[in-house]
């Protein structure tokens, strides 16, 4: 029997389109290091400091950081920010890109699910002034601004992918895993 496939049905809620818009940019993520070696997505191939594997922990523990401060969750990590920030960016030997991967994949679920239990976007946020020194000024840290900002902090980050992955292969994130386009 030929099936046709069905057609999703559109998302017409803020909720739907913020998760989309994530979930995007982690698509663009997984083909930048789609079909790569773990020597590869390790690798330093040009005068920056990141590899995809780096750049890939960095956005997870920063998604991890978004739905633990949404959530209200404490995470451990210490009382300095800022180191653990740096300590985000280095890859341990037993991190290897399947890991890296599924733990990007348990983000995910993670802020979907935190999404979709928050019953107010407008609902303000609780930042430490330690952390809320990097962030704009003069905004107000709701659900939402938290959603936007992990949305600009990926697509910033996917982009950096991007050239990394053309820089190991000439091979572009956008036309990897699928042979189409995100949008």
């Amino acid at each position: 029997m030929n099936e046709t496939p069905s057609t999703p049905a559109p998302i017409s809620d803020e909720r739907g389109l913020l998760l989309l818009m994530l979930d995007n940019q982690r698509t663009a993520f997984r083909n930048a290091v789609s079909g790569l070696t773990e020597e590869q997505v390790r690798s330093v191939p040009s005068a920056s400091e990141m590899s995809l594997a780096s750049v890939l922990k960095h956005v997870i523990d920063g998604e991890e950081a978004m739905t633990a401060r949404i959530t209200g969750t404490p995470r451990g990590g210490g009382d300095d920010p800022v180191a653990a920030w740096m300590a985000a960016w280095n890859v341990a030997e037993d991190e290897t890109i399947d890991v890296l991967l599924a733990r990007f994949d348990a983000a995910q679920r993670a802020t979907e699910a935190a999404v979709a239990a928050e019953t107010d976007l407008d609902r303000d946020v609780d930042l430490p002034a330690d952390v809320a020194q990097w962030m704009a000024s003069g905004v107000v840290f709701t659900v939402r601004y938290m959603l936007l900002h992990q949305i600009e902090e990926l697509a910033r980050h996917a982009g950096h992918a991007d050239v990394i992955r053309q820089s190991l292969d000439g091979a572009r994130a956008d036309t990897l895993a699928g042979g189409g386009s995100w949008s």
